[in-house]
């Protein structure tokens, strides 16, 4: 009986030391570098946005195609102008068809590109937003039937 609990004992052992090992090479890498730094610019930007009152208007629906996509930016009421936007657009699945687009300003506070969506599936739409005192992105999920 003392040999089979020292060999269940062994068992036990070497399972644990393998597991560690195989985990410690197959790691992720799902720690975040700068996390605490990232985190504050985050709040930071937040606390940007509520005290301007910024306001982003989504398009409804988008379809598989040619999209003509126009965001809407408000601050206070009024229109953002003058700053510099970029629209991505990301199917879910599948980072092959990931493509970033330089929006550009049509009239005071509407912000416009010409994006292209090649198949039906989960979409992402980005917007990045950079302004004077600015900087911060919104996103979207689409469902493109």
């Amino acid at each position: 009986m003392k040999m089979f609990i020292g060999g269940l004992y062994c068992l036990f052992f070497f399972a644990m030391v393998s597991g560690i090992a195989i985990a410690f090479r197959q790691s992720e890498g799902l720690v975040e570098t700068n996390y605490y730094e990232k985190g504050n610019g985050w709040f930071k930007a937040k606390a940007t946005e509520q005290q301007l009152g910024l306001e982003i208007t989504a398009p409804e629906s988008l379809a598989a195609g040619v999209n003509e996509v126009s965001i809407r930016i408000t601050s206070h009421g009024k229109p953002y102008d003058g700053a510099d936007a970029k629209l991505f657009v990301g199917n879910v699945s599948s980072g092959d068809q990931d493509v970033s687009y330089v929006m550009r300003e049509t009239a005071p506070g509407v912000y416009h590109a010409r994006a292209v969506i090649p198949f039906k599936g989960k979409w992402l739409v980005r917007m990045d937003l950079a302004g004077n005192t600015l900087k911060t992105s919104r996103s979207w999920f689409y469902d493109i039937r």
